[in-house]
């Protein structure tokens, strides 16, 4: 496989895992009615789509574009937090809800950035970069457990 081929695999990885959290993000700040949760729910949202953008202006950059997420998948995913919010909208159960889709996208994007070999350095931090915001976005959550 070629250079740019894993560069725009890798690259639409990180798109499509960015674009799911922020996703997620925006489907659980309206179930939430704390302030302060909903203030660090739009910072994910904020943080996530910026990656996003990031990762889509690199793909641009390999004349290749941004692979979209399943539909089926995405309403499933918002549907998720839905239903695990619908009978508790606390700041607990949604921070704990945030939390496992972030530990599941650290798994999922660590995987992915071991795995690639011939991934440029610039897309290899970007992955990293998503890593990162998600272990932060896991700490900020711990603050909403109790």
């Amino acid at each position: 496989m070629s250079e740019t081929n894993s560069n725009g695999e890798f690259l639409n990885k990180v798109y499509r895992n960015s674009q799911k959290a922020a996703d997620a993000a925006e489907a659980a700040a309206k179930k939430v009615q704390d302030t302060n949760l909903l203030s660090d729910l739009r910072t994910q949202h904020h943080q996530y789509s910026a990656i996003k953008e990031k990762a889509a202006y690199e793909l641009s950059k390999e004349n290749m574009f941004p692979k979209e997420a399943n539909p089926v998948l995405k309403s499933l995913g918002e549907s998720g937090i839905q239903l695990n919010a619908m009978f508790d909208k606390s700041p607990d159960r949604i921070a704990e809800i945030m939390m496992k889709g972030s530990v599941e996208g650290i798994i999922d994007m660590t995987r992915v950035i071991n795995k690639c070999e011939n991934v440029s350095q610039r897309a290899k931090a970007l992955g990293y970069e998503l890593v990162t915001v998600e272990e932060n976005n896991i700490r900020r959550m711990k603050n909403y457990l109790g």
